[in-house]
């Protein structure tokens, strides 16, 4: 018999950053399972208008990952936490940019990851998930 682990829907602090509920999308902004918390794919929303932020890919990878510790910390975890890490690109050739402000949130021994390019809705010129440990 397998043992079912407790499952909970993670809420931002801010609502503003919870697209999904506001869109109508048929996902959660994240879910914690057991010692694991799973966050879903994030865009570049801007945290005080709950608007997509579209400009320069630096930018918008520094506004997604911000936006990804806020979601965390909220549940009481941290980026420091954070284990596995899919960043997704609209344009391949943004990839030098990640990384230069990819490495400004995980400067030393940063998650494992991934990075390829694909196109993305809504016009946003990134969109990264990640799976952390609970507090």
């Amino acid at each position: 018999m397998t043992e079912k682990l407790p499952r909970s829907v993670i809420e931002p602090k801010n609502p503003r950053l919870n697209v999904s509920r506001g869109a109508n999308l048929p996902h959660v902004p994240g879910i914690r399972v057991g010692h694991y918390i799973f966050l879903s794919g994030m865009g570049p929303i801007d945290p005080e208008t709950g608007e997509r932020k579209h400009g320069p890919i630096a930018e918008q990878i520094r506004t997604t990952l911000s936006n990804m510790q806020h979601m965390l910390e909220s549940v009481g975890s941290s980026l420091a936490r954070v284990v596995r890490v899919h960043v997704v690109l609209a344009d391949l050739a943004d990839m030098p940019e990640m990384e230069r402000v990819y490495c400004e949130f995980f400067p030393i021994d940063p998650p494992a990851r991934t990075a390829w390019s694909m196109h993305l809705r809504f016009g946003n010129g990134c969109e990264i998930e990640c799976v952390a440990l609970a507090s």
